[in-house]
């Protein structure tokens, strides 16, 4: 295996004390392989069944959410279609538009204050690495005809 974000998390697994199989450690290859990192389930049972036609779509299942238990992806849900598996390569937040299914990545520390609050006000601890926020992208938010103007802050250098 050449690509060492795979050996990192093939690493974490084992430290966990999770065996690491053949086709779990395909799984990890072809979820660091896909483009932007970011797949559905599917995505990559059509992936590696190009390579296996006979390839497990319950082994993909599995090792995704084991690899959501060890903080290696996050599972992004998105209300009108299948979960996102993320591979994170820098803490962000999701905001997924619920009119077009965009998923746009934006800083970490913009629900800083909200925690804040959540903490000091109501005693509760927001898992702020699992946040996604429905709403609407400004091509779907604004009317056809209309000028869009510019955003409100800075999204994260990439899209999903």
């Amino acid at each position: 295996m050449a690509d060492p974000r795979a050996q990192a998390i093939l690493d974490r697994l084992r430290e966990r004390g999770v065996r690491l199989t053949a086709p779990r450690m395909a799984v990890v290859e072809a979820l660091v392989a896909a483009p932007g990192h970011h797949v559905t389930a599917g995505d990559l049972v059509d992936q590696l069944r190009r390579v296996d036609p006979a390839f497990h779509e319950s082994t993909v299942y599995r090792s995704l959410d084991r690899l959501v238990e060890v903080g290696a992806v996050t599972r992004i849900e998105v209300d009108a279609g299948p979960a996102v598996y993320h591979l994170g390569v820098a803490p962000h937040h999701h905001v997924v538009c619920d009119r077009c299914g965009r998923v746009i990545g934006v800083p970490a520390g913009l629900l800083d204050a909200v925690a804040d609050e959540l903490r000091a006000t109501h005693g509760f601890e927001l898992r702020a690495d699992a946040v996604t926020l429905p709403g609407r992208c400004l091509a779907c938010a604004v009317p056809a005809g209309s000028v869009v103007g510019s955003r409100s802050g800075p999204a994260l250098a990439h899209d999903h």
